[in-house]
């Protein structure tokens, strides 16, 4: 039976837009690639949600209620339009000529209006593109979740890089493993939930005090006893700090010399078994023989510092309101000097 060709756009609006609803990404891609009405008329789908992201090899994907779905790279036109799938990895792809994949991105924002970036990097050593990709994002006004700096052999194009990284709106996670020079300084502007820093000397205890991550995370740091203790005692402080939940980090400058709130490292019970603090579904921490440390607003904090070829300082804070508890010990010793 031969098919009958549909002039689809001449479908009443409700109805076209019922249709759109039911296209994923990839559909609406080649769709839009019709003509120029065909790719307006795809405002009317839904894409609040939408997110849209980058990867190694020069991937795109596009993140939506169904699921994962990707761009990839090809020169082969016999390939181009091809639909693959790599389950349960990942989402169907499609094949694409993304030589200059920022073309791509830019396109996909402006036909499906996302304003939303999963996640930034600068993989592959390509930090030209996500200087690219960020400026756009800063010009958009986007909601960026992700930015990962991974270490370059160039570390100048990291560091010119930084002032357009405090004119972004990164909301979820900052990580960076990248060995600034010595002299490197730096100040955010703006805290996402998340940071996690290797190489960490760079971050002082200024910045700790001042930072409203939910989350954080220092490897390589020289933070010292003495800084740990100006951190707690601001710690214990009502009203400071109201987003803090998890601190780990790591210091050669931790040592048995000097206390830490009036206890010389080590600091644990050993009787102490594991804690389980649950703040959502994703974000699940485990600290066990800490020391429990009370808050002037009678919140629970618990400590552990350990010595070894990397000293750790671990520090988890339990909020009434939105933690539970899934295990606690019973022997301990509440520390409110």
């Amino acid at each position: 039976m031969k098919r009958m060709p549909i002039a689809l756009l001449k479908i009443p609006t409700d109805l076209l837009r019922d249709v759109f609803e039911q296209c994923n990404p990839l559909e609406l891609y080649c769709l839009s690639k019709c003509s120029k009405r065909a790719r307006k008329s795809l405002t009317l789908r839904d894409t609040r949600d939408w997110k849209i992201s980058y990867g190694e090899s020069k991937k795109i994907w596009i993140w939506c209620e169904e699921g994962e779905y990707n761009f990839k790279h090809t020169t082969n036109p016999d390939q181009y339009y091809k639909i693959s799938f790599s389950w349960p990895q990942s989402g169907p792809s499609m094949f694409v000529d993304l030589s200059d994949r920022g073309d791509l991105f830019n396109y996909l924002l402006e036909t499906f209006k996302i304003s939303i970036v999963e996640s930034m990097n600068n993989d592959d050593q390509d930090i030209d593109f996500l200087r690219q990709t960020a400026r756009t994002a800063i010009h958009r006004n986007m909601e960026v979740e992700q930015v990962t700096l991974y270490n370059m052999e160039n570390t100048r194009d990291v560091l010119d890089f930084m002032p357009i990284l405090d004119q972004m709106k990164i909301t979820q996670n900052f990580s960076c493993s990248v060995r600034f020079p010595s002299n490197f300084q730096h100040q955010f502007i703006m805290y996402p939930n998340e940071i996690r820093i290797h190489n960490s000397i760079w971050f002082n205890i200024g910045q700790l005090l001042d930072c409203t991550c939910v989350k954080i995370k220092l490897c390589q740091s020289m933070l010292s006893n003495q800084e740990f203790d100006v951190f707690l005692q601001k710690w214990k402080k009502a009203g400071t700090f109201p987003n803090l939940r998890s601190l780990e980090i790591w210091s050669k400058k931790i040592d048995n010399e000097s206390p830490i709130l009036e206890m010389i490292p080590p600091i644990n019970i050993v009787d102490n078994p594991l804690i389980k603090v649950s703040f959502g579904k994703r974000d699940l921490f485990e600290i066990s023989e800490a020391v429990r440390v009370i808050k002037d607003d009678g919140t629970e904090g618990w400590l552990k510092v350990e010595l070894g070829e990397w000293p750790t300082f671990e520090f988890l804070v339990v909020s009434p309101g939105n933690s539970v508890v899934a295990e606690i010990g019973q022997r301990d010793e509440a520390l409110n000097p």
